[in-house]
Protein backbone atom coordinates (compact mmCIF):
# COMPACT_ATOMS: atom_id res chain seq x y z
CA UNK A 1 0.00 0.00 0.00
CA UNK A 2 1.41 3.41 -1.18
CA UNK A 3 1.89 5.58 1.96
CA UNK A 4 -0.51 8.45 1.07
CA UNK A 5 -3.03 5.61 0.86
CA UNK A 6 -2.21 5.27 5.02
CA UNK A 7 -2.81 8.64 5.46
CA UNK A 8 -6.05 10.36 6.54
CA UNK A 9 -6.47 13.96 6.48
CA UNK A 10 -8.91 15.18 8.98
CA UNK A 11 -10.24 18.89 9.35
CA UNK A 12 -8.00 20.73 7.61
CA UNK A 13 -10.05 23.74 7.84
CA UNK A 14 -10.94 26.70 5.33
CA UNK A 15 -13.48 28.37 7.91
CA UNK A 16 -10.73 32.04 8.54
CA UNK A 17 -10.93 32.53 12.44
CA UNK A 18 -10.31 36.42 12.80
CA UNK A 19 -11.24 37.42 16.51
CA UNK A 20 -9.91 41.15 16.39
CA UNK A 21 -10.76 41.36 20.05
CA UNK A 22 -9.47 44.94 21.01
CA UNK A 23 -7.73 46.23 17.34
CA UNK A 24 -7.36 50.38 16.95
CA UNK A 25 -8.83 51.21 13.24
CA UNK A 26 -5.15 52.21 12.50
CA UNK A 27 -3.99 48.59 13.10
CA UNK A 28 -5.27 46.95 9.70
CA UNK A 29 -6.52 49.30 7.02
CA UNK A 30 -9.47 46.43 6.10
CA UNK A 31 -10.77 46.25 9.16
CA UNK A 32 -14.19 45.81 10.06
CA UNK A 33 -15.56 49.39 10.63
CA UNK A 34 -17.10 47.79 14.42
CA UNK A 35 -13.35 47.55 15.21
CA UNK A 36 -12.42 51.69 14.66
CA UNK A 37 -11.21 54.04 17.58
CA UNK A 38 -13.78 55.83 18.48
CA UNK A 39 -13.54 59.17 17.34
CA UNK A 40 -12.55 61.97 19.59
CA UNK A 41 -13.56 65.84 19.76
CA UNK A 42 -11.47 68.10 17.94
CA UNK A 43 -11.19 71.43 19.46
CA UNK A 44 -9.13 74.69 19.42
CA UNK A 45 -9.57 75.05 22.95
CA UNK A 46 -6.70 74.42 25.65
CA UNK A 47 -7.14 73.59 29.36
CA UNK A 48 -4.41 74.66 31.48
CA UNK A 49 -3.93 73.29 35.07
CA UNK A 50 -1.50 75.15 37.63
CA UNK A 51 0.24 76.47 34.47
CA UNK A 52 0.61 72.70 32.67
CA UNK A 53 -1.68 71.83 29.77
CA UNK A 54 -3.93 68.61 30.41
CA UNK A 55 -4.13 67.02 27.45
CA UNK A 56 -7.51 65.23 27.76
CA UNK A 57 -7.30 62.18 25.05
CA UNK A 58 -10.73 62.15 25.54
CA UNK A 59 -13.83 64.10 24.68
CA UNK A 60 -15.32 67.44 27.03
CA UNK A 61 -19.06 68.20 25.99
CA UNK A 62 -20.22 72.07 25.74
CA UNK A 63 -23.93 71.60 26.65
CA UNK A 64 -26.08 74.49 26.08
CA UNK A 65 -23.11 76.97 27.24
CA UNK A 66 -22.05 74.64 29.98
CA UNK A 67 -18.39 72.83 29.99
CA UNK A 68 -18.80 69.08 30.91
CA UNK A 69 -16.01 67.44 31.46
CA UNK A 70 -14.70 63.43 32.46
CA UNK A 71 -15.02 63.33 36.45
CA UNK A 72 -11.98 60.96 36.78
CA UNK A 73 -9.26 62.58 34.24
CA UNK A 74 -10.18 65.89 35.82
CA UNK A 75 -9.99 65.32 39.36
CA UNK A 76 -7.24 62.76 39.29
CA UNK A 77 -5.20 65.80 37.65
CA UNK A 78 -6.12 67.25 41.02
CA UNK A 79 -4.52 64.39 43.02
CA UNK A 80 -7.96 62.88 44.06
CA UNK A 81 -8.74 59.62 44.43
CA UNK A 82 -11.46 58.40 42.10
CA UNK A 83 -13.42 55.10 42.47
CA UNK A 84 -16.81 54.13 40.79
CA UNK A 85 -19.80 51.64 42.37
CA UNK A 86 -21.55 50.38 39.21
CA UNK A 87 -24.81 48.93 41.49
CA UNK A 88 -25.46 52.71 42.76
CA UNK A 89 -23.84 54.13 39.42
CA UNK A 90 -22.21 56.02 42.57
CA UNK A 91 -19.08 58.58 41.79
CA UNK A 92 -16.88 58.42 45.29
CA UNK A 93 -14.06 61.18 45.56
CA UNK A 94 -11.21 62.12 48.05
CA UNK A 95 -9.28 64.53 47.58
CA UNK A 96 -7.41 65.54 51.31
CA UNK A 97 -9.99 66.25 54.36
CA UNK A 98 -12.66 66.38 51.48
CA UNK A 99 -14.74 63.94 50.16
CA UNK A 100 -17.30 63.44 47.46
CA UNK A 101 -20.46 61.44 46.31
CA UNK A 102 -22.31 61.85 43.27
CA UNK A 103 -24.78 59.35 41.53
CA UNK A 104 -25.72 59.51 38.16
CA UNK A 105 -29.19 61.09 37.03
CA UNK A 106 -28.56 63.24 40.35
CA UNK A 107 -28.82 66.74 40.67
CA UNK A 108 -27.78 66.69 44.93
CA UNK A 109 -24.03 65.79 45.47
CA UNK A 110 -22.68 65.22 48.79
CA UNK A 111 -19.75 67.33 49.52
CA UNK A 112 -18.33 66.24 52.77
CA UNK A 113 -22.04 64.83 53.66
CA UNK A 114 -23.45 67.92 53.15
CA UNK A 115 -25.70 68.23 50.46
CA UNK A 116 -24.76 70.95 47.10
CA UNK A 117 -26.56 71.39 44.07
CA UNK A 118 -25.40 71.00 40.78
CA UNK A 119 -25.84 72.66 37.58
CA UNK A 120 -26.71 69.57 35.54
CA UNK A 121 -26.83 66.18 36.98
CA UNK A 122 -23.87 63.78 36.79
CA UNK A 123 -24.07 62.52 33.14
CA UNK A 124 -23.02 58.95 32.17
CA UNK A 125 -21.86 59.15 28.63
CA UNK A 126 -20.19 56.17 26.61
CA UNK A 127 -19.10 54.63 30.42
CA UNK A 128 -17.77 57.92 31.18
CA UNK A 129 -18.54 60.04 33.94
CA UNK A 130 -18.96 63.97 33.08
CA UNK A 131 -20.03 66.99 35.59
CA UNK A 132 -19.81 70.91 34.99
CA UNK A 133 -16.79 72.18 35.21
CA UNK A 134 -18.49 75.31 37.37
CA UNK A 135 -18.83 72.05 39.66
CA UNK A 136 -15.24 72.23 40.10
CA UNK A 137 -14.39 75.72 40.30
CA UNK A 138 -16.83 76.04 43.06
CA UNK A 139 -16.87 73.53 45.35
CA UNK A 140 -13.12 72.14 45.17
CA UNK A 141 -11.77 75.56 45.40
CA UNK A 142 -10.17 75.75 42.15
CA UNK A 143 -10.45 78.57 39.74
CA UNK A 144 -11.57 79.00 36.41
CA UNK A 145 -11.10 81.78 33.89
CA UNK A 146 -11.52 81.96 29.91
CA UNK A 147 -8.61 83.27 27.87
CA UNK A 148 -10.62 84.32 24.89
CA UNK A 149 -7.30 85.72 23.16
CA UNK A 150 -5.93 81.85 22.53
CA UNK A 151 -8.69 79.62 23.51
CA UNK A 152 -7.51 78.60 26.80
CA UNK A 153 -9.23 77.50 29.70
CA UNK A 154 -7.37 77.86 33.19
CA UNK A 155 -7.27 76.52 36.04
CA UNK A 156 -5.58 77.23 38.97
CA UNK A 157 -6.27 75.01 41.92
CA UNK A 158 -3.93 75.48 44.98
CA UNK A 159 -3.01 73.03 47.42
CA UNK A 160 -1.01 73.19 50.88
CA UNK A 161 2.29 72.19 50.67
CA UNK A 162 2.19 72.01 46.84
CA UNK A 163 3.34 74.81 44.10
CA UNK A 164 1.62 75.37 41.23
CA UNK A 165 2.20 72.83 38.74
CA UNK A 166 3.60 70.32 41.14
CA UNK A 167 2.76 66.98 41.07
CA UNK A 168 0.85 66.52 44.62
CA UNK A 169 1.80 63.12 46.44
CA UNK A 170 -0.21 60.06 46.38
CA UNK A 171 0.01 57.13 48.32
CA UNK A 172 -0.64 53.47 46.00
CA UNK A 173 -4.29 52.24 46.15
CA UNK A 174 -4.75 48.69 46.95
CA UNK A 175 -6.37 46.76 43.90
CA UNK A 176 -9.93 45.95 44.86
CA UNK A 177 -10.37 49.46 46.42
CA UNK A 178 -13.44 49.98 44.53
CA UNK A 179 -14.91 46.05 44.59
CA UNK A 180 -17.29 45.25 47.09
CA UNK A 181 -16.66 41.28 46.11
CA UNK A 182 -14.62 38.72 47.13
CA UNK A 183 -11.81 37.84 45.01
CA UNK A 184 -10.23 34.28 45.45
CA UNK A 185 -7.67 33.35 43.01
CA UNK A 186 -6.42 30.14 44.47
CA UNK A 187 -4.85 32.59 46.97
CA UNK A 188 -3.53 34.81 44.97
CA UNK A 189 -4.16 38.31 44.20
CA UNK A 190 -2.65 41.44 42.32
CA UNK A 191 0.11 43.10 44.24
CA UNK A 192 1.11 40.11 46.73
CA UNK A 193 4.95 39.99 46.60
CA UNK A 194 6.34 36.44 44.52
CA UNK A 195 7.55 35.11 47.53
CA UNK A 196 4.00 34.59 48.98
CA UNK A 197 3.43 32.70 45.45
CA UNK A 198 6.15 30.69 45.97
CA UNK A 199 5.16 30.16 49.75
CA UNK A 200 1.86 28.64 48.70
CA UNK A 201 1.75 27.24 45.39
CA UNK A 202 5.55 26.29 45.07
CA UNK A 203 7.83 27.05 42.60
CA UNK A 204 6.57 27.02 38.69
CA UNK A 205 6.37 24.75 36.42
CA UNK A 206 7.48 26.97 33.40
CA UNK A 207 8.40 30.48 33.83
CA UNK A 208 7.58 32.24 29.97
CA UNK A 209 8.62 35.72 28.95
CA UNK A 210 6.28 38.39 28.07
CA UNK A 211 7.19 41.75 25.85
CA UNK A 212 4.99 43.71 28.55
CA UNK A 213 7.68 43.74 31.30
CA UNK A 214 6.67 41.03 33.37
CA UNK A 215 7.26 36.71 33.66
CA UNK A 216 4.00 34.07 33.19
CA UNK A 217 4.70 31.89 36.22
CA UNK A 218 2.72 28.66 34.73
CA UNK A 219 1.19 25.94 37.65
CA UNK A 220 0.44 23.45 34.86
CA UNK A 221 0.94 20.26 36.92
CA UNK A 222 -2.96 19.89 37.68
CA UNK A 223 -4.47 21.18 34.32
CA UNK A 224 -7.81 21.49 36.44
CA UNK A 225 -6.48 24.03 38.24
CA UNK A 226 -4.10 25.63 35.58
CA UNK A 227 -3.23 28.92 36.87
CA UNK A 228 -0.93 31.78 35.35
CA UNK A 229 0.45 34.11 37.76
CA UNK A 230 2.11 37.65 36.05
CA UNK A 231 5.25 38.52 38.07
CA UNK A 232 7.06 41.71 37.82
CA UNK A 233 10.18 43.30 39.52
CA UNK A 234 9.27 40.75 42.18
CA UNK A 235 5.24 41.59 42.58
CA UNK A 236 1.87 40.04 41.08
CA UNK A 237 0.57 42.15 38.08
CA UNK A 238 -1.64 39.92 36.84
CA UNK A 239 -3.14 36.50 36.97
CA UNK A 240 -4.92 33.97 34.69
CA UNK A 241 -6.89 31.03 35.33
CA UNK A 242 -9.53 28.77 33.73
CA UNK A 243 -9.71 26.37 36.36
CA UNK A 244 -12.70 25.14 38.29
CA UNK A 245 -12.21 26.84 41.69
CA UNK A 246 -11.59 30.68 41.01
CA UNK A 247 -14.59 33.00 42.03
CA UNK A 248 -14.95 36.74 41.47
CA UNK A 249 -17.52 37.66 43.68
CA UNK A 250 -20.69 35.89 42.69
CA UNK A 251 -18.99 34.78 39.29
CA UNK A 252 -16.94 31.43 39.09
CA UNK A 253 -16.23 29.00 36.16
CA UNK A 254 -19.73 27.55 34.46
CA UNK A 255 -21.69 30.77 35.64
CA UNK A 256 -24.69 32.12 33.34
CA UNK A 257 -23.03 35.58 31.98
CA UNK A 258 -26.76 36.86 33.42
CA UNK A 259 -24.65 37.10 37.07
CA UNK A 260 -22.39 39.28 34.91
CA UNK A 261 -24.74 41.75 33.63
CA UNK A 262 -26.91 41.25 36.91
CA UNK A 263 -23.88 42.86 39.67
CA UNK A 264 -21.56 44.52 37.55
CA UNK A 265 -21.38 47.14 34.66
CA UNK A 266 -18.83 46.58 31.56
CA UNK A 267 -17.23 48.45 30.37
CA UNK A 268 -16.76 48.73 26.15
CA UNK A 269 -13.68 50.85 25.67
CA UNK A 270 -10.41 50.91 27.17
CA UNK A 271 -8.57 54.47 26.68
CA UNK A 272 -4.49 54.13 26.91
CA UNK A 273 -3.29 57.31 27.45
CA UNK A 274 0.65 56.84 26.00
CA UNK A 275 -0.58 56.38 22.88
CA UNK A 276 -3.74 58.67 22.43
CA UNK A 277 -5.87 55.32 20.94
CA UNK A 278 -9.37 53.96 22.88
CA UNK A 279 -9.69 50.46 22.24
CA UNK A 280 -12.72 48.63 21.69
CA UNK A 281 -13.39 45.97 24.08
CA UNK A 282 -14.93 42.77 22.77
CA UNK A 283 -14.80 40.60 24.94
CA UNK A 284 -16.79 41.46 28.86
CA UNK A 285 -14.27 43.51 31.13
CA UNK A 286 -14.51 45.59 33.86
CA UNK A 287 -12.29 48.68 34.45
CA UNK A 288 -11.47 49.78 37.37
CA UNK A 289 -9.31 52.56 39.47
CA UNK A 290 -6.23 50.03 39.01
CA UNK A 291 -7.59 46.96 37.58
CA UNK A 292 -8.67 45.29 34.76
CA UNK A 293 -11.16 42.53 34.88
CA UNK A 294 -11.55 40.31 31.49
CA UNK A 295 -13.91 37.56 31.03
CA UNK A 296 -13.60 34.70 28.96
CA UNK A 297 -16.85 32.80 27.75
CA UNK A 298 -17.82 29.64 25.85
CA UNK A 299 -19.97 30.59 23.05
CA UNK A 300 -20.89 27.11 22.29
CA UNK A 301 -21.84 26.47 25.56
CA UNK A 302 -24.79 29.03 26.43
CA UNK A 303 -21.91 32.00 26.86
CA UNK A 304 -21.12 30.29 30.17
CA UNK A 305 -18.20 32.51 31.58
CA UNK A 306 -14.95 29.81 31.61
CA UNK A 307 -12.29 31.71 33.03
CA UNK A 308 -11.03 35.21 34.13
CA UNK A 309 -7.74 37.26 33.70
CA UNK A 310 -6.94 40.31 36.41
CA UNK A 311 -4.23 42.92 35.24
CA UNK A 312 -2.96 45.89 36.79
CA UNK A 313 -4.69 48.71 34.59
CA UNK A 314 -0.85 50.06 33.78
CA UNK A 315 -0.33 46.17 32.50
CA UNK A 316 -3.30 46.06 30.62
CA UNK A 317 -2.74 49.25 28.79
CA UNK A 318 0.83 48.07 27.85
CA UNK A 319 -0.86 44.70 26.62
CA UNK A 320 -2.92 46.77 24.44
CA UNK A 321 -0.50 49.54 23.27
CA UNK A 322 3.15 46.95 22.68
CA UNK A 323 1.18 44.24 21.17
CA UNK A 324 0.17 47.29 18.11
CA UNK A 325 3.47 48.04 18.39
CA UNK A 326 5.44 45.63 17.74
CA UNK A 327 3.92 42.59 16.91
CA UNK A 328 0.79 43.45 14.90
CA UNK A 329 2.39 43.93 10.73
CA UNK A 330 1.86 48.03 11.18
CA UNK A 331 4.48 47.95 14.11
CA UNK A 332 7.94 47.96 14.75
CA UNK A 333 9.08 44.35 14.83
CA UNK A 334 12.78 44.83 14.40
CA UNK A 335 13.12 47.41 16.76
CA UNK A 336 12.22 45.05 19.61
CA UNK A 337 14.93 42.51 20.67
CA UNK A 338 14.98 39.92 18.20
CA UNK A 339 15.58 37.17 20.76
CA UNK A 340 12.84 38.76 23.16
CA UNK A 341 10.40 38.44 21.29
CA UNK A 342 11.13 34.93 19.88
CA UNK A 343 10.81 33.87 23.50
CA UNK A 344 7.69 35.78 24.08
CA UNK A 345 6.00 34.20 20.81
CA UNK A 346 6.96 30.82 21.84
CA UNK A 347 5.69 31.35 25.22
CA UNK A 348 2.08 32.11 23.52
CA UNK A 349 2.91 28.41 21.85
CA UNK A 350 3.39 26.90 25.27
CA UNK A 351 0.42 28.65 26.62
CA UNK A 352 -1.61 27.65 23.62
CA UNK A 353 -0.95 24.08 24.13
CA UNK A 354 -1.57 23.74 27.65
CA UNK A 355 -4.95 25.21 27.35
CA UNK A 356 -5.89 22.89 25.27
CA UNK A 357 -5.64 20.19 27.74
CA UNK A 358 -6.87 22.18 30.22
CA UNK A 359 -10.18 21.80 28.05
CA UNK A 360 -9.79 17.93 27.60
CA UNK A 361 -8.77 16.98 31.16
CA UNK A 362 -11.95 18.76 32.37
CA UNK A 363 -13.47 16.54 29.83
CA UNK A 364 -12.12 13.49 30.93
CA UNK A 365 -10.19 13.29 27.46
CA UNK A 366 -6.42 11.82 27.67
CA UNK A 367 -4.13 15.10 27.25
CA UNK A 368 -2.01 15.94 24.01
CA UNK A 369 1.96 15.43 23.67
CA UNK A 370 4.41 18.37 22.95
CA UNK A 371 5.16 17.42 18.78
CA UNK A 372 8.10 19.48 18.05
CA UNK A 373 7.87 18.85 14.14
CA UNK A 374 4.47 19.89 14.32
CA UNK A 375 5.35 22.87 15.99
CA UNK A 376 8.34 23.35 13.32
CA UNK A 377 5.89 23.22 10.69
CA UNK A 378 3.02 25.48 12.46
CA UNK A 379 6.03 28.16 13.19
CA UNK A 380 6.80 27.56 9.41
CA UNK A 381 3.53 28.54 8.38
CA UNK A 382 2.77 31.72 10.62
CA UNK A 383 5.73 33.19 10.01
CA UNK A 384 4.89 32.91 6.16
CA UNK A 385 1.12 34.22 6.88
CA UNK A 386 3.49 37.48 8.59
CA UNK A 387 5.31 37.66 6.49
CA UNK A 388 3.57 37.80 2.90
CA UNK A 389 0.54 38.71 4.51
CA UNK A 390 -2.39 36.24 3.97
CA UNK A 391 -4.19 34.12 6.39
CA UNK A 392 -5.30 30.53 4.78
CA UNK A 393 -4.84 27.01 5.53
CA UNK A 394 -3.33 26.73 1.45
CA UNK A 395 -0.25 28.87 0.89
CA UNK A 396 -0.48 31.16 -2.00
CA UNK A 397 3.79 30.90 -2.15
CA UNK A 398 4.42 27.43 -2.29
CA UNK A 399 1.23 25.81 -2.65
CA UNK A 400 1.30 23.57 0.05
CA UNK A 401 -0.83 22.57 2.83
CA UNK A 402 -0.79 21.19 6.33
CA UNK A 403 0.25 17.73 5.13
CA UNK A 404 2.96 19.04 2.91
CA UNK A 405 4.40 20.80 5.94
CA UNK A 406 4.38 17.81 8.12
CA UNK A 407 6.31 15.97 5.36
CA UNK A 408 8.49 18.14 5.07
CA UNK A 409 9.19 17.66 9.09
CA UNK A 410 9.35 13.70 8.49
CA UNK A 411 6.47 13.24 10.28
CA UNK A 412 4.58 10.21 9.27
CA UNK A 413 0.61 10.13 10.53
CA UNK A 414 -2.82 8.41 10.39
CA UNK A 415 -4.63 11.76 11.36
CA UNK A 416 -3.74 15.52 11.38
CA UNK A 417 -5.65 18.76 11.55
CA UNK A 418 -5.20 22.43 11.46
CA UNK A 419 -5.97 25.44 13.29
CA UNK A 420 -4.85 29.22 12.42
CA UNK A 421 -5.85 32.54 13.83
CA UNK A 422 -4.82 35.77 13.72
CA UNK A 423 -4.96 39.16 15.03
CA UNK A 424 -5.42 38.34 19.25
CA UNK A 425 -3.48 40.28 21.71
CA UNK A 426 -1.89 36.78 23.01
CA UNK A 427 -2.42 32.91 23.37
CA UNK A 428 -4.99 33.15 25.77
CA UNK A 429 -7.44 35.01 23.52
CA UNK A 430 -6.69 32.72 21.00
CA UNK A 431 -7.38 29.78 22.48
CA UNK A 432 -10.72 31.12 23.62
CA UNK A 433 -11.33 32.17 20.49
CA UNK A 434 -10.59 28.72 18.87
CA UNK A 435 -13.30 27.24 21.30
CA UNK A 436 -15.81 29.49 20.16
CA UNK A 437 -15.66 28.22 17.04
CA UNK A 438 -17.16 25.02 16.35
CA UNK A 439 -15.08 23.21 13.77
CA UNK A 440 -11.42 24.58 15.97
CA UNK A 441 -13.38 23.44 18.81
CA UNK A 442 -13.68 19.97 17.48
CA UNK A 443 -10.34 19.46 16.45
CA UNK A 444 -8.60 20.93 20.51
CA UNK A 445 -11.43 17.78 21.68
CA UNK A 446 -10.52 15.13 19.11
CA UNK A 447 -10.59 11.96 20.79
CA UNK A 448 -8.58 10.82 18.33
CA UNK A 449 -5.61 13.12 17.77
CA UNK A 450 -2.39 12.37 20.15
CA UNK A 451 -0.44 15.18 19.69
CA UNK A 452 0.09 18.67 19.31
CA UNK A 453 2.75 21.31 17.98
CA UNK A 454 2.31 25.21 18.06
CA UNK A 455 3.83 28.17 15.91
CA UNK A 456 3.06 31.93 16.91
CA UNK A 457 4.61 34.94 14.70
CA UNK A 458 3.92 38.43 15.07
CA UNK A 459 0.20 38.06 15.12
CA UNK A 460 0.04 35.03 13.44
CA UNK A 461 -1.52 31.74 15.24
CA UNK A 462 -0.90 27.86 14.01
CA UNK A 463 -1.89 24.67 15.95
CA UNK A 464 -1.19 21.19 14.16
CA UNK A 465 -2.29 18.07 15.35
CA UNK A 466 -1.28 14.59 14.60
CA UNK A 467 -2.01 10.91 15.56
CA UNK A 468 1.44 9.43 13.96
CA UNK A 469 1.19 5.94 11.98
CA UNK A 470 3.23 3.36 14.26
Amino acid sequence: MQKTKKRIKLAIIFFMLVFLFSLPAEAFEDAPANNAVVPQVKSDIQFFLNGDELITGVPYIIEEGRTLVPVRFFLEAMGAAVSWLPSTKTVSVALDDMSIEMVVGEKTALLNDSPVTLEVPLRLIENRTYLPLRFVAENLGAGVSWSGADRRIIIEFPSPGTKPGQERPRLPLPYYQDLNVQVDTYGISLGDPGQKVLDLLGRPNRQDETIYGYCWWIYNEDYRNYLQVGVKDGYVVTLYTPGESWNFGPLHRGCAPELLDEHFETADRLYVEKNKAIYKLYLPTLVYENLVVTFYCDEQDNNKIMAVRLEDREVAKDRFGLFYKYRSPQGKRDSFDREKMRDAEAADGRQIFDLANVERSLRGLPPLSWNVGAACAALEHSKEMYDYNYFDHFSPVTGEAVDHRLDKQGIKFILAAENIARGQLDGIEVHHGLMNSLLHRENILHEDLRSLGVGVYGDCYTQNFVTALR
